[in-house]
């Protein structure tokens, strides 16, 4: 069956802004294909949060190690003023100060992870800016359309009931 193309004849009849809406139609993929180029990046972005939330599921151990430190390293201060009553203990106060040295490389491997996570949220925060415009973008420009279908010929308008009349306008403005 050949397409029915009568209602090509009644173009030149359509409101100026049915046009102006039409003239927006390349301005609408431009947006589109934009949204897909920002919005191609969220995985990545999903990716990188799943590795943060692994790299950080490891900081309650390394707060209960810095408290365990902390409460282990507090006997320090008082440690040199009673250094020649514990001569005989000085093999523990090496064991001490063994778990002191790992102390730097623990907190710089945090401080490496927080670091991270602090350029992988300011990444997240700059594609989410980029996608809220293209969004908004996006909304202002497929609001005159709507306006626009309900207007097209050949459409059947749907309108709330009232009171006697059964609620469809029955029948195409055709």
């Amino acid at each position: 069956m050949a397409p029915d193309f009568r209602s090509l004849g009644r173009i030149s009849a359509l409101p100026g802004d049915v046009l102006a809406a039409l003239r927006m139609i390349p301005e609408l993929v431009d947006n589109t294909r934009a949204m897909r180029d920002h919005t191609a990046a969220l995985e990545r972005v999903a990716e990188a949060l799943d590795r943060v939330a692994a790299d950080t599921a490891a900081l309650p151990e390394v707060r209960e190690g810095i408290a365990r430190i902390e409460a282990e390293t507090r006997v320090l201060g008082d440690m040199d003023t009673r250094l020649a009553a514990i001569g005989g203990a000085m093999p523990t106060l090496i064991e001490v100060q063994r778990h002191l040295a790992q102390l730097p490389e623990t907190m710089g491997r945090l401080d490496d992870g927080i670091e991270r996570l602090s350029g992988l949220m300011e990444r997240i925060l700059t594609a989410l800016e980029r996608l809220d415009g293209s969004v908004e973008t996006l909304q202002g420009s497929v609001e005159p359309l709507g306006r626009l279908a309900g207007r097209v010929p050949g459409q059947r308008r749907s309108r709330p009931a009232t009171a006697g009349d059964g609620g469809e306008s029955g029948g195409t403005s055709e």
